[in-house]
């Protein structure tokens, strides 16, 4: 078995202008699928961000509330009934909404989320919670995603800003990101917030248990006690889910994307395909010469099976470089967290082996169905 690898890798390292252009397709192939892969999930990852960012056992939200991009706030009596629910510690509520923002030496007016939080309880792990703290103590002051798409400009610490006409100073910086409707996002207090807007309501609330409390038993008792059907419980994770689960439904994209990993497959394929058969074609002579000699077809299967397995290694690192670059480029201009992660590595480098292998094998008949005799 071991000969029949190396020999077919021999063959193939002899012609190296071929085998640089069966390496290259190859790579081709394995870039088209890292990358419809990475976009898939890069996109995914931005649009439950914030599920990963909540410091909470449990979420509450209006029901209506199906995805994250939609504001149906909860009236902030229901976090005042769940505090007293036994085995809660504390509920920390949440304001959203968009807003303009509008720097003094600047007329244009730009979108950004603003995230109102109490000081006292931040609720996002965005950055050190002590400093935070502070800043968002000082009045008529907010934080800057510094994530944030590049359209806002280049925004300094101490400079002075207008969000919906109202004066406010940068005081520092946050680490949140963009996603497919957020291009950026400003936080302020609750109280900086409530004094905009005295009758707003909190668009979530973020739940902690006592020590040694079972999020699942809190949330039913929790269900039990409101007897509301106005809102939801549920942990981050099943938010996160929730919300990758509804972006999948809504919009096409893992369709899409499902597709261009198919392309991407076919093209390797059809490219490691026409390869392999010229490289077969072009040593007919030779593997008549071992069919003569007594060699079995499974022999020389193994010999083409080894040129397909070397260059399904060899074009998957290549590919596999090109990406990390690649992700690099595409994840800085568009802001999205775009990278080649282990799930891409366990799924692209199998299909990347198959492809060749099936090419291989497909590129084997003529041999396998020819007469020793006849090829003289």
């Amino acid at each position: 078995m071991e000969d029949g690898l190396l020999l077919g890798i021999r063959l193939f390292l002899h012609n190296k202008r071929r085998f640089a252009i069966a390496v290259a397709a190859v790579a081709f192939a394995a870039l088209i699928m890292f990358v419809e892969y990475g976009f898939l999930s890069g996109l995914l990852e931005a649009q439950s961000n914030i599920a990963d960012l909540m410091r909470a056992d449990l979420v509450v939200m209006n029901k209506q509330r199906s995805h994250l991009h939609r504001w149906d706030s909860i009236n902030a009596v229901r976090l005042d009934q769940i505090a007293a629910v036994p085995g809660v510690a504390k509920v920390i509520p949440i304001y959203e909404d968009a807003a303009g923002l509008r720097d003094d030496d600047d007329r244009r007016v730009r979108r950004i989320m603003v995230i109102a939080v109490p000081p006292d309880e931040i609720p996002l792990a965005i950055g050190d919670t002590r400093t935070l703290s502070q800043w968002l103590k000082i009045p008529h002051g907010f934080l800057f995603d510094r994530l944030s798409r590049p359209i806002f400009g280049d925004l300094v610490p101490g400079s002075g800003f207008k969000i919906d006409d109202k004066n406010q100073q940068l005081l520092g910086y946050v680490h949140i990101g963009p996603d497919l409707v957020v291009d950026g996002v400003a936080v302020m207090s609750v109280g900086d917030w409530l004094a905009r807007h005295p009758d707003a309501e909190p668009i979530m609330g973020t739940i902690r248990l006592d020590p040694g409390q079972d999020p699942g038993r809190v949330r039913d008792e929790i269900l039990t006690q409101l007897r509301a059907d106005d809102v939801t419980v549920m942990t981050p994770a099943e938010l996160r889910a929730r919300e990758n689960a509804f972006t999948l439904d809504a919009v096409p994209i893992g369709f899409i994307f499902a597709v261009g990993m198919i392309a991407g497959l076919v093209i390797g394929a059809v490219t490691c395909y026409q390869l392999l058969f010229n490289e077969v074609l072009d040593r007919l002579a030779q593997f008549a010469t071992l069919k003569a000699m007594g060699f079995s077809n499974g022999y020389l299967c193994r010999v083409v099976v080894g040129q397909a397995l070397f260059l399904s290694v060899i074009g998957f690192a290549v590919g596999l470089a090109i990406t990390v670059g690649a992700d690099a480029y595409v994840s800085a201009r568009t802001m999205l967290p775009i990278q080649a992660d282990g799930t891409a590595l366990l799924l692209i480098f199998p299909l990347t082996v198959c492809m060749c292998i099936l090419a291989g094998l497909a590129a084997m008949r003529r041999v396998v169905a020819a007469d020793p005799a006849e090829l003289y």
